[in-house]
């Protein structure tokens, strides 16, 4: 008899474990879970295959079987190039395009909130002097960064920055070089 029970709990644990082996593990990740948080993940079918082993066909025979995943269109950038939402630009109505480029940064600090706020300030500081101007306030590992204009020309960054300068309190401010939103010609 207990030979018996021993039998059958060893039959449901080796059935249990080949189940949720043919579960992927982005799967895993993504199933509902009462009085829990959601996961969705938006990745290419090769992230897919990679993460879940197997070919990328495989991975994209699941997506098309019914998987919560979603391929997501676009080339991977560099956190430092992408603005946060306190970014903001006058001209919304024209199309823009990534290239490279000049800003000014005005602030660069730590990872606290003090540094976040502090980063804010200078933003708004900016913006009371020159309200047309873009500026991009954002978190990039591991520190607050606040850069202000799209400058396509370091002569042109460097004739602002010291007109900046001039404004005072803005004193280490510097050029950096990066991509910028410039107008589509």
């Amino acid at each position: 008899m207990m030979a018996r029970r021993i039998l059958l709990l060893l039959s449901c644990a080796v059935s249990l474990s080949v189940a949720s082996a043919q579960e992927s593990f982005t799967a895993k990740l993504q199933r509902r879970v009462a009085n829990q948080g959601i996961v969705v993940l938006h990745h290419d079918a090769e992230i897919d295959a990679l993460v879940n082993g197997g070919s990328r066909h495989a991975g994209q025979a699941a997506g098309s079987a019914g998987s919560n995943s979603s391929v997501s269109a676009g080339n991977a950038s560099d956190p430092a190039d992408i603005s946060s939402s306190t970014a903001s630009s006058s001209s919304l109505g024209g199309k823009k395009v990534r290239m490279n480029g000049y800003r000014i940064q005005v602030y660069v600090g730590g990872n606290s909130r003090d540094a976040k706020a502090k980063a804010e300030q200078m933003e708004a500081k900016v913006r009371s002097y020159y309200p047309e101007l873009s500026t991009y306030t954002r978190f990039v590992s591991p520190r607050w960064i606040c850069h202000v204009g799209d400058f396509k020309t370091q002569t042109e960054a460097v004739e602002f920055l010291t007109e900046l300068r001039n404004k005072g309190g803005f004193d280490d401010a510097i050029v950096v070089k990066c991509k910028i939103n410039a107008p589509a010609d």
